[in-house]
This record gives structure tokens, sequence and C-alpha cells, in this order.
């Protein structure tokens, strides 16, 4: 009886459980690792592009700034040299005299903003008369060697363009890879300034404000992205321009995403063009930046998008889970206002789809850890339930219904009470002639006859159920296994010829109420 009750525990704890099982699926709560991961991603998402945001709009309030002040400085000094801003291209000789003049603005606007370096480049070349001449441009381009270290006593500063004793006199290391003045073919961080500013002369600074990614210095490994601000002096003549750096490196080190759970998660500030995130200007923080750098170094992430779910990037084999949002770095009525620019946060799918797994693994130890529980309670529960039944049917076989306690089971005591009942009136039909009448009773006759022929073993049995004793107390007592006494019992039944322990049960009784002995 206790197995089938614990069978029909089992079989219900676990009808329990898929009923919870097929509940939480069709409301959708074991998408909970991909739930979990849209709000995770979207909050990175959140801090890593306010974090730009702000960075950038500083970036590009300070370069306003800066122009406003270099131009001041530079346009007052013309005018006491007598010289139009916009003849100067034809004075060479007074170049390094302006780089010197505006050379510490230059350094302080650099320790004040957040930004690798900060340059200023004018429009003409301190040599005209050198070997491509044409596409050289006399300037200034001072580097923070330590952009993310805030140390205004001692700055790392080295000079990449621009004069050498003007380094040495602002206390500036020369650069390795230093030279004289720009080249500024591939520098559309500047031409494009330039020519945008004289084509849109009506616009204010802040309109003609430009972003350029690229690798500008080739000669140095850390790619770069710029805010540059054309110089403009105050009758319209522009004359040149300014701005700050980011370098991939201090990118790297600002913007590394914060995700506990994937730890090859990472940032992207990228172009966007035609619907696809171009990852060969983007810039890249992760926290194993080795990982990911060669599967985007030239990629082209088109992306996918599903509901309850991330985002699916996609670039030949490469495959990537994330979000992302675009950022404006531009008015709405700049000119370069087409040019879009998207912030993401991505992890390879292969890891993503490893931290779902570990997800759903938890989820289905869980749903084990609850059903083997639900096992234990089942063997507790029907043991509890089953003791008082099984301690009850003990004592019933070895003594009168009569006598036995009370189990405060109201099924259990009506039973007790009928048997008792049905033994009272059994001994009142009987009367005092019971003895005789099963003496008289052919079967009894023979059981009395037959105990002489058990074997001493078989006999030392009987007496002991003749003194109430269970199986398993008379096992102890004889220092017998319970094998050896189910055999004794079975050899018992066939010289007694009774067919079951509850026949014998009732000879013994008889023959306790007629006082007879074994």
């Amino acid at each position: 009886m206790r197995f089938r009750l614990v069978i029909f525990s089992i079989l219900f704890l676990a009808t329990i459980m898929a009923a919870i099982l097929l509940i939480l699926l069709i409301s959708g709560v074991f998408h909970l690792g991909n739930k979990e991961a849209i709000t995770l991603f979207n909050n990175e998402l959140n801090h890593v592009y306010n974090h730009i945001y702000d960075d950038y709009g500083d970036i590009s309030a300070r370069s306003i700034d800066l122009s406003k002040a270099l131009n001041k400085n530079i346009e007052d000094r013309l005018y006491s040299m007598k010289i139009d801003p916009g003849d100067l291209k034809s004075h060479p000789e007074v170049y390094n005299e302006l780089f010197e003049s505006v050379c510490q603005t230059l350094v302080t606007a650099l320790m004040r903003t957040k930004s690798s370096a900060v340059f200023i480049i004018l429009d003409g070349t301190i040599n005209p008369d050198l070997p491509d001449s044409e596409y050289s441009r006399a300037g200034i381009y001072i580097r923070n060697m330590e952009p993310n270290v805030v140390n205004l006593e001692s700055p790392y500063l080295h000079m990449l363009r621009g004069s050498t004793e003007i380094a040495k006199k602002n206390g500036i290391m020369i650069h390795p890879q230093w030279a004289m003045e720009f080249d500024i073919q591939k520098a559309s961080f500047y031409t494009k300034t330039v020519e945008t500013a004289r084509s849109n002369a009506s616009l204010s600074l802040s309109k003609l404000l430009y972003w350029c990614s690229g690798e500008f210095f080739p000669e140095t490994a850390d790619k770069t992205m710029l805010c540059s601000v054309p110089l403009i002096s105050s009758d319209g003549s522009v004359y040149g321009a300014c701005g700050f750096e980011v370098s991939s490196l201090l990118f790297k080190l600002t913007y590394i995403p914060d995700n506990p759970v994937y730890d090859t998660s990472f940032c992207l500030l990228s172009p966007y063009v035609n619907d696809q995130i171009d990852c060969s200007l983007s810039f890249m923080a992760a926290k194993y930046p080795a990982v990911i750098k060669n599967e985007i170094s030239d990629a082209k992430l088109s992306f996918q998008t599903k509901p309850n779910s991330l985002n699916k990037y996609l670039s030949f084999s490469k495959e990537f889970m994330g979000v992302h949002r675009k950022i404006n770095l531009y008015p709405n009525n700049s000119p370069f206002k087409d040019e879009e620019w998207a912030v993401s946060v991505m992890v390879p799918v292969r890891d993503y789809m490893k931290a779902m797994d570990n997800i759903n693994q938890r989820i289905a130890l869980l749903f084990l850890f609850l059903f083997i529980i639900g096992i234990i309670a089942s063997f507790r529960f029907s043991k509890m339930y089953l003791n008082p039944i099984t301690e009850t049917i003990s004592k019933i076989k070895s003594t009168k219904p009569s006598d036995v306690e009370k189990t405060n089971i109201i099924e259990i005591d009506d039973l007790l009470e009928f048997l008792a009942e049905q033994d009272r009136k059994e001994s009142e039909k009987g009367g005092g002639n019971a003895s005789s009448d099963y003496l008289n009773t052919d079967m009894f006759r023979r059981f009395l006859k037959n105990i002489e022929t058990l074997s001493p073993a078989e006999k030392a049995v009987f007496d002991l159920y003749m003194q109430g004793l269970t199986g398993k107390e008379i096992a102890e007592k004889l220092y017998l296994s319970i094998n050896t006494i189910k055999t004794h019992n079975k050899r018992i039944y066939e010289k007694l010829e009774v067919s079951s322990r509850n026949e014998l049960m009732v000879y013994i009784r008889m023959m306790k109420e007629m006082d007879l002995k074994g």
C-alpha cells in the first residue's frame, strides 16, 4: 500500500510540474534568458550611448570655444602686424610666431578636454618653395600619450607636427614619428572642414563642425577620430582649422561595456551607411579586443530584427547579437547631417548561445531539484500517513480489537469498533460452550494434533506466535533473518494445514480462549 501511495504521489507531482512547465512555455517565461539579455544590452547601450553623447558633445563645444579663442589671438596679432587674415598664406614668416603665441592655449585646452590630442592647421606652408608644398600645411599637433590619466602637473605630451623649438620652449617631447608640417592629401578632417566653411559662409561654427574618422598618421599604430572646426576671421576669411582628437586607445579605455554575463561583449561607434554598420572606420571598446578585432576589422554589418530577441548582425561567416542606436553628432541644419553614426553593443553569437544554454541549464536543474524534493516528501508523507494504519493492523493480529488503543484516525477507529463489536457478538453467541464447540470442530482438533508434527525450530517459532510476537520480533528474538522466519512459516502452514497467517492467528486465539498450550 505504501509503495502504491508513493507512486501515486510522484505521478501527481509529475503532473503538476508538467502543467506548470506548459504554462511557463505558453506564457513565455522560458524566454527569460532572452528577456534578461535584451534588458541587459539595452541598459548597457543606454549607458554607453549617453556617455559617448555627453563626451562628444563636450568635445564639440570645446572645439568651437577653442576656434574662437585661437581666432581672436591670431587675428589680434595679425592686425598688430598689419596683415590681413585672408592674406596669411603670403606671409609664412609669421607662422612660428603665431604658433608660439597659441601653444599654451592648445595645451591648456587639451588638458581640460577629454581627448587625446589637440591641433591647429593654417592654410599655408612655411616653405612654399619645397616640392609638394601645395599639399603641405603648417600647424601644431600635440598628443597626450596618457589620455586616461589626469595629471596636470606633469602631462605626458608629445608633438607630432610643429616646430621643435616651440616644443622645447613649452616642455613638450618630440614624437618618434614627428614631422614639421601636415600632408593634407588624405587629411579630409582639414580639407573638408575648410572647403565646407568657404562654401557655407553664412553658417555659424557650430554648424560647420566636422567629425572625421580615419588613420591620419599611418606611421603610428593608433586610429583616430577628429573633431575639426574652421578658423574664420571677422571678415569671413577661412584661413585654417583646429580641434581635438579621440584616439582608439582613449575610446577603448573609456567605453568598455560593463557586462557581468558576457565577457566578450564590445561597444562600437561606427559610421551608419545604408542601414549597415561600417566597422572599417569604427572605434571599439572591449575587455578582450584581440578576440573581436579580427572578426570586425573591415566588416559591414547588416542586421535582422526579431520580436523578443536581440538584433542579429551578419557579415559573411561572422554573426553577432546585440542592439544599436543612431547618435547625432551634428545639428539638423549641418552640412554633414547626412553622415550618420551609430553606437552599438554586441557579443559574438557563439558566446550569446553559450550564456543562454547556461541559463536554461540552471532552470532545468531547478526543476530537477524541486522534483527530487517532491519525491523525498512523497516518501516521508506516505510513511507518516501509513504508520498508524500498519501499526494498528499489527496490533489487531496479535490482540483483541477491543484492546487496541484508538488512533484518532476516524476510519481506523470505526474499523476497530466494528471488529470489537463482531468479536463481542461471537462471544455472546458462543457463551460458555465455546471451548467445547471448538474442540468438537474437526478442523481445530486436526490443527491441535498437527502441532506435534512441528520440528523443534518450527515449534519455537509457533510458541512465540502464541505469545503474540510478530514475525519481525520473532526474528530478532531468535537471532534469525526474516527470510528464515518466512521459511519456517511456510512449513508451519503446511503441517498445520492453514493457508495464511491470519488463519493461524484464529486458531491461536481459539487455543488462548481454551487456555491450551502449544
